[in-house]
C-alpha cells in the first residue's frame, strides 16, 4: 500500500513545513501504484508544458498547490483542477474518457494561449 494511502486510511493529516519549497503542481489519484511513470500521464503533462519534476502525485488535496489533474473515482468539491477525469484504469478501457480528456486539454491550452496574448498586448 502506498504510504499516503495508508496515512489517509488511518485519518492522519499531513503537513508541510513553511520553510520547505514544495512542488507547484498536484495530480490527485486513487491508485495504490505510482502513476508518475504512466505513458498517458507523461503525454498529458507534456501537452500542458509541465515538467514531471514539478508535480506531486497524491491521493488528496494539498493546500497551496495548483491541481492540474484530478482523476479520483469519487468526485469531491470544490473541483479546482484544470482537468477532471476518471481514474487511469478507466481511461485505458474506453475511447469516450480519452475523448473527454483531450477536449479538456484543448480547452486549457486555448485558455492559456488567450491569457498570454492578453498579457503581451
Amino acid at each position: 500500500m502506498e504510504k499516503s494511502a495508508f496515512l489517509d486510511a488511518m485519518g492522519v493529516t499531513r503537513w508541510r513545513s513553511a520553510d520547505t519549497q514544495g512542488k507547484p503542481y498536484l495530480i490527485i489519484h486513487d491508485d495504490d501504484v505510482d502513476i508518475s511513470q504512466h505513458g498517458l500521464v507523461k503525454s498529458v503533462l507534456a501537452l500542458l508544458n509541465i515538467d514531471q519534476s514539478q508535480c506531486e502525485f497524491d491521493t488528496e488535496m494539498v493546500k497551496g498547490m495548483q491541481v492540474v489533474w484530478d482523476m479520483r473515482k469519487l468526485r469531491v468539491r470544490p473541483r479546482v483542477a484544470w482537468i477532471i477525469t476518471d481514474p487511469i484504469s478507466a481511461l485505458e478501457q474506453g475511447h469516450q474518457g480519452k475523448k473527454e480528456l483531450w477536449q479538456q486539454i484543448c480547452l486549457h491550452i486555448d485558455k492559456s494561449a488567450s491569457n498570454e496574448s492578453v498579457k503581451s498586448a
